[in-house]
């Protein structure tokens, strides 16, 4: 888990929800997702998750990653000097949003 600092300037890289204009269907739209606050990589079965979450805990957006260092260097691409040092998740820690909410709100 890492925090962020927060945006100054323009930002890298841009994440929406709903497809592209030129391929959506007609009424579709598609909503730039809020800029996070934190940031969570989760290793599964199917590869490692890069997740994003912004100051209210939802989710700010994902990318799938073939190792935990291909998604933490996606992170640094994304958000060079916001980011803060990578901590560990306790394995005791049953709701991951909270404690990433928490560990933010530390940070700043």
């Amino acid at each position: 888990m890492s925090s962020l600092s927060p945006a100054i300037g323009p930002v890298r890289v841009r994440h929406f929800v709903g497809f592209p204009p030129e391929v959506a269907g007609p009424g579709e739209t598609r909503q730039e997702m809020p800029d996070p606050s934190f940031l969570v990589i989760e290793e599964a079965a199917d590869g490692v998750f890069l997740y994003r979450y912004d100051a209210y805990g939802k989710c700010a957006g994902d990318t799938w990653h073939a190792s935990i260092e291909e998604a933490k260097g996606q992170a640094k691409y994304e958000y060079q000097d916001r980011l803060r040092d990578w901590i560990e998740i306790p394995s005791s820690v049953q709701d991951v949003t909270s404690f990433g909410l928490a560990r933010s709100g530390e940070a700043k």
